[in-house]
């Protein structure tokens, strides 16, 4: 996953509670602006990496929707 792809989120997430507090169905399209490797749970990995973490602008009835900080897992690359 990487900054521009186009995303759908996989399971239900909340939206940054700073800009937008609702819920945001699964199912929703949207576009990765941001990715951030860590060291988080990197030992219990045999590749030696972390978790990774990404912000998404989804889009929700035609609002673009931050989302941010949230398990690069929670999304599947669709294009």
């Amino acid at each position: 996953m990487k900054v521009g792809d186009m995303v759908r989120n996989i399971t239900a997430v909340r939206t940054n509670p700073a800009v937008h507090d609702h819920p945001v169905e699964a199912g929703c399209l949207g576009i990765v602006t941001g990715v951030r490797q860590t060291d988080l749970n990197a030992q219990y990995r045999a590749s030696g990496k972390g978790d990774v973490y990404v912000d998404v602008v989804l889009s929700v009835n035609g609002e673009g929707i931050r989302c941010g900080n949230y398990l690069a897992g929670t999304f599947e690359v669709v294009a």
